[in-house]
């Protein structure tokens, strides 16, 4: 998989942008895909569009989404012909005292949250079962998304493991995300969300200290949270059938 790394926004620098893809890629390579037992992508920054090849995905960053709510953040999706694309918008950060490349809620951290979900789970399609009568959807960066990490001094999101969606792992040897501040599947830290279906009905769970501006970005209707909570109607639909 190759994810190519486009800069449209007139607020974060080529620069900035080379260097949060440059960091990236070595956390797709050497936390992400370790840690999933899966062979890294590709994640690279071009700056002319014509240089991306043919067969990559790509993630730009712009400086607000068009045709979404105010606020939205960031999203991926899938074409007819299952090309993946993703934008992530840099104002919305930078308007509510994040930064470029730096600390929580960084515009990079942003950036990496959909790459890392793109690689994960890039047709936004996969549930777990939690053998309680809950299915959790796929979304790695969604319980963890702050407090972040740095990778060559540039901030990264945070990320679950495989662990995380299983009922059955061991508490007491299991880890849980990266930074090792879970300890239980299916749990979400303070800066974190996650979207499940459970009787029938489709639900979003925020932490303690997820901020209120945060949230406008899971409401834009090409945003992974809205096609989610559609799948989820679908699923119990199905079931009921």
């Amino acid at each position: 998989m190759l994810i190519a790394i486009l800069n449209q926004s007139t607020l974060v620098s080529n620069d900035d942008a080379a260097t949060m893809t440059q960091a990236i890629a070595a956390q797709v390579k050497l936390d992400v895909a370790p840690l999933w037992d899966r062979a890294p992508a590709a994640v690279i920054f071009y700056t002319n569009p014509q240089d991306v090849p043919a067969a990559a995905h790509g993630i730009a960053l712009v400086d607000t989404i068009k045709d979404q709510p105010q606020g939205v953040l960031g999203f991926h999706t899938e074409d007819q012909g299952g090309k993946l694309w993703g934008v992530v918008a840099a104002k919305p950060e930078l308007d509510n005292g994040g930064k470029p490349t730096t600390e929580d809620w960084s515009v990079s951290s942003v950036l990496s949250h959909e790459v890392l979900e793109m690689f994960i789970d890039p047709n936004c399609n996969l549930w777990a079962n939690d053998s309680a009568g809950k299915s959790y959807s796929f979304e790695v960066c969604d319980p963890v998304e702050a407090p972040t990490y740095a990778v060559s001094g540039v901030s990264v999101s945070n990320f679950v493991t495989p662990a995380w969606f299983d009922p059955l792992s061991d508490h007491a040897t299991a880890q849980y995300d990266k930074l090792g501040k879970l300890h239980a599947p299916f749990s979400i830290l303070k800066g974190g969300y996650v979207v499940y279906e459970s009787a029938g009905a489709e639900h979003q769970k925020y932490g303690d200290e997820f901020p209120t501006w945060r949230k406008k970005m899971k409401s834009g209707k090409l945003a992974r949270t809205q096609r989610r909570l559609k799948q989820a109607e679908a699923l119990f639909a199905h079931a009921t059938a």
